[in-house]
């Protein structure tokens, strides 16, 4: 169950559109938001690991699913991207008036933002594909299968561990941070959500055109 948990810490630590989307939230939404994109990424995680678990696998790799999750994965990353610029306001810091408003609107879309991201992520769908084959499908073809489940929904357990650092770290570095230091942060934040957008868009050009 340790070796679980190190390996959900290993999965999430690596920058990827969730953690720039947690960082992002955090600057100018505050700690709840963050977290929430944080468990919407965990539940695509965890209904993926589900799916393998009733034997999609094979059905995850083929062409025409990679082509979909490529093209929704681009239009959600880049839509969030060019949202984030639209609406470009200074980095927040949870000491305003109008904190109550803004946490009730922004919640569902935090966790909806982070379940969308990581369910259309193309490279998110092939990292566990490679991670179920190579650690957590042995344990299932050993164990009890109920057990097997159990222990390695403890990935999780790390997942949520690194989610809770990273929003934690965000919400009271703000206070410490210069603030031309936090928009330079955002701005950063919001070009690689756009570069993770553009990066699918390409690639599904280069699918589309094989196909012809």
């Amino acid at each position: 169950m340790i070796r679980q948990i190190v390996l959900g810490l290993s999965i999430a630590a690596p920058v990827g559109p969730i953690n720039i989307e947690i960082i992002r939230r955090g600057i100018y939404q505050g700690l709840w938001p963050s977290l929430l994109v944080g468990a919407g990424g965990m539940t695509s995680d965890l209904f993926l690991m589900f799916l393998m678990y009733q034997g999609l696998s094979e059905f995850l790799t083929l062409n025409l699913v990679q082509l979909t999750l490529l093209i929704f994965g681009a239009l959600i990353l880049t839509y969030t991207g060019v949202q984030s610029f639209i609406h470009k306001t200074d980095p927040m810091v949870d000491s305003s008036e109008n904190r109550g408003d803004r946490l009730r609107t922004g919640l569902i879309s935090s966790y909806l933002t982070g379940l969308s991201i990581a369910a259309f992520n193309p490279l998110n769908i092939l990292f566990w594909l490679g991670i179920y084959g190579s650690v957590l499908s042995d344990s299932f073809d050993n164990e009890n299968i109920i057990k097997a489940f159990y222990v390695n929904s403890a990935v999780f357990i790390g997942i949520g561990l690194w989610n809770l650092n990273l929003a934690l770290t965000i919400h009271f570095s703000k206070t410490l941070l210069n603030p031309k230091i936090m928009k330079v942060i955002s701005l950063t934040s919001n070009l690689v959500l756009l570069g993770f957008g553009f990066h699918f868009t390409y690639e599904a050009i280069i699918r589309i055109k094989a196909f012809f």
